[in-house]
C-alpha cells in the first residue's frame, strides 16, 4: 500500500525537490501540491493524504487552528513541517499543536526520506537541530526529578540536545541497546510516548534552564 503525500510550499523548486525524494521511495505517491494554504483543508479532505509536508511560514493563522481543522477533516493525516523557520516559539507551538515531524530546508534528501518513512510507520521525526531549539539550553542537575537516576538524567540531557541513541552511546561509552532501555524508562516516568513530548515535558517541569 502506498503512502499518500501532499505538499504545501510556496517555492516551486522546494516542491520539485520534495517530489524527487517521494519518487525515489518505492512505497510513496504524491496525491497533490499547492503553493498556498487558502484552500488546503478542502484539498486535504478530497485527497486524504497519509502525510502532509508543509512550510510553516505559509500558515497565516495559529498552527493549532489549522491542525485542529485538519484532524476533523482527515484524522489520519500526519503533518511534517519542512521549513525555513528558525524561531523557537513557532516551532514549539507547532509541536504542541500535534505535528509529527519538523526539519529545516537544509536537510539532505536521505534525511527527508527517513522522516517520511518514520512518520508513515507511526513514529515522529524531529531533526537534531529542532530538538536543540526545543530544548533551548541544558538540563539543570539541581532541578532533576527525584525519580530519575543520575544516568537517566545524563541521557535525558543528551536527548534534549538532539543526540541520537547511537551518539549518546558513543559519548557515554555504553551500548546503544542500553541507551534505548534508559530512554524507554525515562519516557515511561515522564508519561510520554514521543521524543518531542519528552522535551516539552522537561520544559513544562522547568527542568530546562536558559
Amino acid at each position: 500500500m502506498f503512502v499518500k503525500i501532499y505538499i504545501a510550499d510556496d517555492y516551486l523548486l522546494i516542491r520539485e525537490g520534495i517530489k524527487k525524494v517521494i519518487n525515489g521511495l518505492s512505497n510513496a505517491i504524491l496525491v497533490g501540491e499547492t503553493h498556498d494554504l487558502s484552500h488546503l483543508p478542502d484539498k486535504i479532505a478530497s485527497t486524504r493524504p497519509d502525510i502532509l509536508i508543509m512550510e510553516l511560514n505559509l500558515c497565516e493563522r495559529p498552527i493549532k487552528e489549522l491542525m485542529d481543522e485538519l484532524k476533523v477533516i482527515s484524522p489520519n493525516t500526519k503533518v511534517l513541517i519542512v521549513s525555513d523557520c528558525h524561531c523557537e516559539l513557532p516551532i514549539i507551538m507547532a509541536v504542541r499543536a500535534g505535528i509529527s515531524g519538523f526539519m529545516q530546508k537544509n536537510v539532505s534528501e536521505k534525511e527527508l526520506a527517513q522522516a517520511i518513512s518514520s512518520i508513515a510507520l507511526g513514529a515522529d521525526f524531529f531533526a537534531p537541530a529542532i530538538t536543540h531549539i526545543l530544548a533551548n539550553g541544558f538540563l539543570s542537575n539541581s532541578s532533576s526529578p527525584n525519580s530519575f537516576s543520575d544516568r537517566e538524567m545524563e541521557i535525558l540531557r543528551y536527548i534534549c540536545k538532539g543526540r541520537s541513541n547511537e551518539q549518546v552511546a558513543d559519548l557515554l561509552f555504553i551500548s546503544e541497546k542500553t541507551v534505548a532501555t534508559h530512554k524507554k524508562n525515562i519516557m515511561k516516568k515522564a508519561g510520554v510516548k514521543k521524543t518531542s513530548d519528552l522535551i516539552l515535558w522537561a520544559m513544562d517541569k522547568n527542568i530546562l534552564q536558559k
